[in-house]
């Protein structure tokens, strides 16, 4: 029994070693650098002591930051259910046969391939630079704007189909782990369930609703806490945006306190998601 827990040890170090030193050591220095003033030197960095100043700033003297995080909760009220709605749509058809079934499923992953590399990196400088991160959309559309303007249509209009298409390349962009993660649990639903709600005379809607989104349930729920992860720590996001302003204008103490206020409000957030959709998705099993 030892010789196994000293093997169980053994094979999770590497983890622990990574957890203590990447994650529970910056995380530590972080919350002490919060309670102080920062200050670049000859010498190196200087911590003057300043205690919850820089937590009453944040609450208190500085408005964007609250309404910055109260921005982006109301987004993804909204954009979350958008986006693991269109997932489970894309899943749904993806599963089914006809032809080209596999380029399609290439084309839907391909974002996730690319935010991998080195497009992405330039795409999330162009937002800093050019300011363009004020909306929440990586896809640029001036050259789209210039031709339709120039063709004669009426700005209004204009700007409605370049928000549309806008949106429309965020929200594949954003699709590309979800849809792969429900065409997954997908697949892993025996087909003679499917066969025998037939000999029942069950019809497609209720085969959905009693068969198909039952058994995916857990992995809807994953996709949900997946898609507010991605969208807080996303590039385009206001407070993403000012954590990387204050960096760069040396304010490193306060640039460090917002990152753990925001930390804490989307892992209370998460917790909660978690909690609340587990709780659904258990009834709908039993």
């Amino acid at each position: 029994m030892e010789r196994q827990s000293g093997n169980g040890w053994f094979f999770i170090a590497p983890w622990l070693i990574g957890f203590v030193y990447f994650f529970a050591v910056p995380l530590v220095k972080s919350l002490y650098y919060t309670f102080t003033k920062i200050t670049i030197t000859n010498d190196g960095l200087e911590f003057q002591w300043v205690g919850p100043e820089n937590y009453l700033t944040a609450f208190t003297v500085d408005p964007d930051f609250v309404r910055a995080i109260f921005s982006s909760i109301g987004s993804i009220i909204y954009q979350v259910p958008i986006i693991v709605f269109f997932s489970l749509f894309i899943a749904l058809i993806l599963k089914q046969d006809f032809h080209g079934k596999t380029l399609m499923r290439s084309i839907f992953f391909l974002p996730v391939i690319i935010s991998s590399g080195v497009v992405i990196t330039i795409l999330k400088e162009n937002v800093f630079a050019t300011g363009v991160g004020q909306t929440s959309s990586l896809f640029q559309t001036g050259v789209i704007t210039e031709l339709l303007v120039k063709s004669g249509m009426g700005m209004p209009l204009v700007k409605m189909i370049t928000t549309t298409v806008g949106q429309i390349f965020d929200l594949t962009w954003r699709s590309g782990v979800q849809i792969l993660l429900l065409l997954s649990a997908l697949h892993n639903i025996p087909d003679s369930m499917y066969e025998a709600a037939r000999m029942e005379g069950a019809t497609e809607w209720e085969t959905f609703w009693k068969i198909t989104f039952v058994l995916i349930s857990p992995t809807l729920i994953m996709t949900i806490i997946y898609s507010i992860i991605d969208y807080f720590t996303d590039y385009s996001n206001k407070v993403m945006r000012m954590i990387v302003t204050y960096v760069n204008q040396g304010r490193y103490e306060y640039s460090t306190t917002i990152s753990i206020i925001y930390f804490a409000v989307v892992l209370l957030l998460i917790l909660f998601a978690d909690k609340v959709l587990s709780k659904r998705a258990y009834s709908a099993v039993n």
